[in-house]
């Protein structure tokens, strides 16, 4: 797909050099997929940190009969 966008020119170099990359598209697709990994994560982090305290252990939980109970 082509689109006609306006980049900063020294942003753009200072991301081919970093990436050793010559390709200006390449630079962009390479930004872009960084981009949304590093987005992909965050929510499946989000998605971890809703469930923290959620469960926990019944209040009827008791270790040590369990922990007999395997003993024998």
């Amino acid at each position: 797909m082509q689109t006609t966008i306006t980049i900063d020119d020294s942003l753009l170099e200072q991301a081919a050099k970093l990436a050793n990359i010559d390709n200006q598209s390449q630079v962009i697709e390479l930004a872009l997929h960084e981009f949304i990994n590093h987005h992909k994560e965050s929510h499946k982090i989000s998605r971890l940190l809703e469930l923290y305290g959620a469960g926990g252990i019944s209040e009827d939980y008791d270790y040590k009969t369990l922990r007999n109970e395997e003993d024998k």
